[in-house]
């Protein structure tokens, strides 16, 4: 016996899948799976047109606001109109264009929705402590941040925001995609928050060597740098003076706004036989910067003791 052929498949397929009535010679608009076809194809379209329009007001309110209120609240503000577009535009596919009964599609999609939640905790997860994240404001766009549970431990800058993810860029330039439920189960420092970040540097020095000579030429060396806190000037001094009036740096201070408490110190940090290590301790204002200024400021001073005769461990 022959098997049925591809076209008579078809035949037979055909009615049901496309609602096609031979008997009564009437042919029906075609559906598929009780959903006439060309509803199905203008909902495509509206689609389409609904991501277009998301992206370009995206865009748009980026390019508006990025200069005017800075790429914080322009990302938040143009996050909000996609969201909002995009929202509006499927609504309308799904309740004008394929006139669904909302109910009934709960209804059977449940144990549905059920199974997929099953299979998507971590997408669900994420998608959770992204909201948290939002609301809590723990971090934000332009914020230098650190992990302490990541290995690499440097500081970041965020560039990018999503609802499930966050995107870092470190210090070496590396783009760091990290889940959002990871940070909120991890510890983070945000040195952009805290206004100031403290640098301590180690320095060994010979025991032959004047320790109260060295302090001296450490001290000004400091003093002396521009980015180096409390003698900072221009920009710095604007930027600085900027960060002392907001009302969450003066409740980490204690509402004590005296850039005294800003001076460097220099501390003797251990001693041994040989030696001893002085820890050389200072405030700057941007994590980002930290890495030049302690070069800059042991380059100068090794200058200065060699000319007074002094070499360090």
């Amino acid at each position: 016996m022959r098997s049925k052929s591809f076209t008579q498949h078809l035949i037979i397929f055909a009615p049901t899948f496309f609602n096609v009535n031979y008997l009564s010679g009437h042919v029906a608009n075609p559906t598929i799976l009780g959903i006439d076809l060309y509803d199905l194809i203008l909902f495509l379209g509206v689609l389409v047109l609904t991501i277009a329009l998301a992206r370009i007001s995206y865009a748009l309110v980026r390019r508006v606001l990025d200069l005017r209120v800075g790429k914080r609240g322009s990302k938040v503000t143009a996050n909000l109109l996609q969201y909002v577009v995009l929202g509006v535009g499927v609504g309308y596919g799904v309740l004008e264009v394929l006139k669904l009964d909302m109910a009934a599609m709960a209804a059977s999609l449940g144990l549905v929705g059920i199974a997929v939640a099953f299979s998507s905790q971590q997408i669900i997860q994420n998608f959770v402590a992204g909201l948290l994240v939002g609301i809590d404001r723990r971090i934000r766009l332009e914020d230098w941040i650190e992990i302490s549970d990541d290995p690499s431990n440097k500081p970041s800058r965020v560039v990018d925001m999503a609802l499930t993810r966050t995107v870092l860029r470190d210090t070496n330039g590396r783009i760091i995609i990290v889940p959002n439920s990871y940070l909120v189960t991890s510890r983070l420092v945000n040195y952009t928050q805290s206004g100031f970040v403290m640098v301590s540097i180690p320095f060994p020095l010979p025991l032959t060597a004047d320790r109260k000579v060295v302090e001296n030429i450490i001290m000004h060396v400091l003093e002396e740098h521009h980015k180096v806190l409390p003698n900072v000037q221009g920009e710095e001094y604007t930027a600085l003076q900027t960060a002392l009036r907001l009302t969450r740096l003066k409740r980490l201070l204690d509402n004590k706004v005296d850039l005294g408490q800003f001076h460097p110190q220099i501390l003797v940090q251990e001693i041994t036989v040989l030696r001893a290590t002085l820890s050389i301790r200072f405030w700057v204002r941007e994590v980002k910067d930290r890495d030049a200024i302690v070069s800059e400021i042991l380059n100068t001073v090794l200058d200065r003791l060699e000319s007074q005769g002094i070499r360090p461990n």
